[in-house]
C-alpha cells in the first residue's frame, strides 16, 4: 500500500508524529479494506511501537461497517499492542461501541477531542 489513498469521499495519510494514520471526510462499508491496510501496513512499519493510532477527528460520517473493521483489527493485535481511536464526540464511538459490546475489547482506547 501507498503512504495515501483517495476517493470522492475518503482521504487516507499517514499520521506525521506518531505510528497512524488519518482519516477525512466519510468513511463507508467501502472503505474497510484500503482502511484495514492502511493500519496494518503503518503497524508493519512501526514493529517497535506499542501504540497505533487512526485519527477520525477529520471523519464527518463513519459506517458500522467501517467501525467494526476497525474493531477487527484492534482484536487481531496480540496484547501488548493497542489501537488508539481519535475523534470527535459527535462521532459517538464510546455509545456505539458499548452498543455491541466492543467496548471490552482489551487492545482498543477511544480518545474524544
Amino acid at each position: 500500500m501507498t503512504d495515501h489513498y483517495i476517493d470522492d469521499l475518503m482521504f487516507i495519510t499517514p499520521l506525521g508524529h506518531a505510528p497512524g494514520i488519518r482519516l477525512f471526510g466519510q468513511v463507508t462499508a467501502a472503505h474497510k479494506s484500503p482502511v484495514t491496510l492502511a493500519v496494518l501496513h503503518c503497524h508493519g512499519q512501526h514493529q517497535d511501537t506499542t501504540d497505533v493510532t487512526v485519527d477520525l477527528t477529520g471523519v464527518h460520517y463513519l459506517s458500522q461497517d467501517a467501525l467494526k473493521a476497525l474493531i477487527d483489527v484492534a482484536r487481531a493485535l496480540p496484547p501488548s499492542l493497542r489501537l488508539t481511536l481519535r475523534a470527535r464526540p459527535e462521532l459517538s464511538l464510546p455509545e456505539r461501541l458499548a452498543t455491541h459490546g466492543w467496548h471490552e475489547t482489551d487492545t482498543l482506547q477511544v480518545n474524544e477531542d
